[in-house]
């Protein structure tokens, strides 16, 4: 097959999903499929040769397209809805040189672009979120916030009138979505491009976190408030600034915004990681972020506030410790993570039992059947 993978993305700030196209996309070639990445960002000085896209633009699969804006007025979205030209029309016209046989896209805010891309073509969704919940929840954060969350409750009912397809992440969201050809393929992960030094016998625990600003789902005011109760331990978060929790705890180390090499250095002395600590904020009780890919990738015990797709899929191992998806449930199960701490050192993750929770080849080769059979749709 011929596969566009359409891809507007802040590339500054989501390496990770920099990295998850990269290993779909690798995993597609690899089972003889031609692919083409159409990179819509604002960021036209960004070196992708630093980022996790380096791969696919060494080997010139990846197209740049810039987006203009003035300030947060989004300049090329306004001409696209005015029908004037724009550089989404640039991407439509070069897509159609292509003539992929699907159209591939992450949940996005409704635009024409996308409704002329189901058109044209077999266009498949990839959804990753609740994004109303999401939204909505983030509109209190900013005025830039409120209006995106404006603008999807005025467009949304358009996004889904030209779409063949849709690829859920998780199982909930899927079975929010009807009368639409629809598969559940949890994010997956390159988990051999991580390879680390597993450090046993530490005398003191520790546990790491990634995160991001703005984003209250993640819950790292509930992660500080559990450091609080667990002072013996460690936390190292990632992505937060010092000034956003400057009441932080002693054992807390608020790192910022680190790059991979410097984070794996993180995760390589963690005894455990744990995931996002508030999905039920945005009404989320399953998931499956990208962040717990790159722990297992690592082979770390995982700790995890809610239900994880891959693991409901396979079942859940030892080295993961489920607690309950809700502040007050995190916090009063203290003596439940002392004890999984206490059991880490003794566990022995391999690559080999990590494969079949989280690594691309399998769930990739799932996708593609999926793909193929919306090609078949008349």
């Amino acid at each position: 097959m011929k596969i566009a993978y359409i891809l507007p993305i802040d590339v500054a700030k989501y390496d990770g999903v920099l990295n998850k196209v990269t290993s779909q996309v690798e995993a597609w070639e690899k089972l003889g499929n031609e692919v083409i990445v159409y990179l819509i960002t604002q960021h036209s000085d960004f070196d992708l040769q630093k980022s996790s896209l380096a791969p696919l633009v060494a080997k010139n699969v990846v197209e740049f397209y810039k987006v203009r804006k003035l300030g947060f007025f989004p300049i090329e979205l306004c001409r696209d809805w005015f029908g004037l030209q724009n550089i989404y029309t640039v991407v439509l016209n070069n897509v159609e040189k292509f003539a992929p046989d699907v159209v591939y896209t992450r949940s996005t805010l409704y635009q024409p672009f996308l409704k002329n891309l189901g058109k044209k073509f077999k266009l498949v969704l990839e959804v990753n979120t609740d994004m109303g919940s999401e939204y909505r929840l983030q509109a209190t954060q900013s005025l830039k916030y409120f209006f995106r969350y404006i603008y999807f409750l005025t467009t949304n009912r358009h996004l889904l009138k030209k779409v063949s397809g849709l690829a859920s992440v998780t199982y909930d969201i899927s079975n929010s979505f009807d009368k639409i050809p629809k598969g559940v393929f949890p994010n997956s992960i390159n988990i051999y491009n991580y390879n680390i030094n597993i450090l046993k016998n530490k005398i003191k625990h520790s546990i790491f976190f990634i995160g991001s600003p703005g984003m209250p789902w993640h819950g790292v005011d509930i992660l500080i408030e559990l450091a609080e109760q667990l002072n013996e331990v460690d936390f190292d978060i990632v992505g937060v600034e010092e000034s956003d929790f400057p009441y932080a705890p002693k054992n807390v180390k608020l790192h910022g915004y680190l790059n991979k090499r410097e984070y794996l250095g993180l995760i390589e002395k963690a005894s455990a990681t744990i995931a996002s600590l508030a999905f039920y904020r945005n009404n989320m009780n399953e998931a499956c972020p990208l962040k717990v890919r790159e722990y297992l990738a690592c082979s770390k015990p995982v700790i995890l506030p809610y239900r994880d797709t891959a693991f409901e899929q396979k079942g859940y191992p030892e080295w993961v410790l489920k607690l309950p998806n809700s502040r007050e449930g995190i916090l009063a199960s203290t003596d439940a993570i002392k004890t999984f701490l206490n059991k880490c050192n003794s566990f022995k993750i391999t690559k080999d039992e990590v494969e079949k929770y989280v690594h691309v080849d399998n769930i990739e080769k799932d996708r593609l059947a999926f793909f193929k059979s919306i090609t078949e749709v008349i």
